[in-house]
């Protein structure tokens, strides 16, 4: 394996952002073969034994991909305090220490999540500098106007701040909009903000990644270039 820099390695696990991982080296928490890690010092995950908080940090096995179909009424999260169920439960016992997902939907949304061991993919996906789309199909109350569908291709103002302008169309009461943002329950304030009530949201797509007909609560493997 060819050397790296330290805090790409760091990344690559899952442990940290890049830029949490240099915080991580200059605080002092990372050490490589025993010495304190400089931002910069390069290793090698097979032979050198590089140490986060005092934890061996070790190469992934190799990187996994998923795509799944989030039911409505799951909590996107390892546990949850209330006793909710979680999506992680719809994996398979040995997945589910290996993978995390990378961004979330709220409790009453369902569609499609991305779940990796891959750090730098988690990077590129959460970071808004990126502008990866997501794609949402929406069923609100009534058929909107032109005015409201306008007023969400501007952007509109919801409690985390204005949005960015969306692409959007309809077809009757069901609104497709895609948005490059993640702010917390977007969608929904968004709709909400131009006077319509959601009955149900589903994401329907991820950057090139399409939900298509995985069924609800199940998953399937897919490749990295499937979604970047």
């Amino acid at each position: 394996m060819e050397p790296i820099r330290v805090q790409k390695f760091i990344s690559e696990q899952g442990t940290a952002s890049r830029r949490k991982a240099e915080e991580f080296i200059r605080s002092g928490q990372v050490s490589i073969n025993g010495k304190r890690a400089k931002l910069g010092d390069k290793v090698n995950p097979e032979l050198d034994e590089i140490k986060v908080y005092g934890k061996i940090l070790k190469p992934a096995e190799g990187k996994i991909y998923l795509a799944l179909n989030k039911p409505k009424e799951y909590m996107v999260s390892k546990s949850d305090p209330e006793h909710r169920r979680t999506i992680f439960k719809l994996l398979p016992k040995e997945l589910q220490s290996k993978v995390w997902n990378i961004g979330r939907l709220d409790y009453h949304t369902e569609g499609l999540l991305i779940l990796t061991n891959d750090g730098e993919l988690t990077q590129q996906l959460a970071h808004p500098s990126f502008e990866h789309e997501k794609e949402y199909e929406v069923l609100v109350n009534l058929a909107p106007n032109d005015a409201q569908l306008q007023k969400l291709r501007d952007g509109v103002d919801i409690a985390t701040g204005t949005t960015y302008p969306a692409k959007v169309k309809n077809k009757g009461s069901t609104i497709n909009i895609i948005i490059h943002e993640g702010k917390k329950r977007q969608v929904r304030r968004m709709i909400e903000a131009v006077g319509l009530k959601v009955k149900n949201l589903k994401r329907t797509r991820i950057n090139k990644l399409k939900l298509g007909n995985i069924p609800v609560g199940q998953f399937i493997e897919v490749e990295k270039s499937d979604i970047i």
